[in-house]
């Protein structure tokens, strides 16, 4: 593999490791979300605030 060819791969490399971060973030934002959704059906005890208590 020449000079230029092992260049051209490595940055080839770098756009899909950016890419691959790109989607992660994504990903760590879609489950923040989840777990947030999640996190306020949950009755935690009593309240006077929560409708969950209620039914």
């Amino acid at each position: 593999m020449t000079e230029k060819e092992m260049i051209e791969k490595i940055e080839q490399l770098e756009k899909r490791i950016a890419e691959l971060e790109k989607n992660v973030a994504y990903i760590q934002e879609d489950i923040y979300e989840f777990v947030e959704e999640e996190n306020e059906h949950e009755c935690s005890g009593h309240c006077s605030h929560c409708k969950e208590c209620e039914d």
